[in-house]
């Protein structure tokens, strides 16, 4: 859907809104419009708002119970969410935070692939790999704790060149991060007496790799289909 389409569609939506849910929105409008958010994306998401508002009024939902009392407060947040690319509804939250030990894993795989046929390409034999269940797993939740890390480090500026909030770590944030992270590798480290491990030809690791792409491009990285039009009925 184009911007203008999309446009045209908010506002057609907006005339089914309460004066009350209008004055609302219109705040949120005047705060994405002007945010560092792209024209386009800024119309989708506004576009998304309008319909969550009028599903929200037809069931009689105050609007307020779905982002606040300060749609100005709520549209800063999510353009932060947004920036570095948080999540913000639960579905996107599991997907996200599913999505990130899956590619971990996946190119772990990958990196096994290219260590077992390397002494092939040589003239040797293959290399085959013994991989700890308990290693896997450490993989996959250290790489969530190190995402939320760099996002929560790497936090972009505001659009006006002033530093956002909370942009750096507290110490104590960064100790609890570390502490967490040491942790994991202590359990981890138990877990690999009473947890099986296994053996991996490159084989095995290139069809691996091959399935976690093919997840990723699926199951993560699918873009959504064009937002059908809304009905006439309020």
């Amino acid at each position: 859907m184009y911007i203008h389409e999309m446009i045209k569609e908010t506002n057609r939506l907006r005339d089914y809104m309460t004066p009350e849910n209008d004055a609302y929105f219109g705040e949120m409008v005047r705060s994405l419009r002007s945010s560092s958010l792209a024209e386009a994306k800024g119309e989708e998401v506004l576009l998304r708002l309008a319909k969550e508002i009028l599903e929200a009024q037809n069931r009689n939902r105050p609007i307020q119970e779905l982002y606040g009392d300060s749609p100005n407060a709520y549209c800063a947040q999510l353009v932060a969410d947004m920036s570095i690319r948080q999540p913000r509804s639960m579905k996107d939250k599991v997907k996200y935070y599913a999505m990130i030990p899956w590619v971990a894993l996946t190119w772990v795989f990958f990196i096994m692939m290219l260590t077992g046929f390397f002494s092939k390409w040589f003239g040797g034999d293959l290399t085959y790999t013994r991989i700890s269940t308990a290693t896997l797993l450490i993989i996959a939740v250290g790489s969530i704790l190190l995402i939320e890390l760099m996002t929560r480090f790497l936090k972009p500026e505001s659009k006006k060149g002033r530093p956002a909030e909370h942009t750096k770590l507290t110490p104590r944030e960064m100790g609890i991060y570390i502490g967490i992270m040491g942790g994991i590798v202590v359990v981890g480290v138990l877990l690999v007496i009473f947890l099986p491990a296994f053996v991996v030809s490159p084989w095995d690791s290139l069809i691996i790799f091959i399935v976690g792409l093919l997840g990723q491009r699926f199951f993560f990285l699918r873009k959504p289909g064009r937002p059908r039009q809304a009905s006439g009925e309020a």
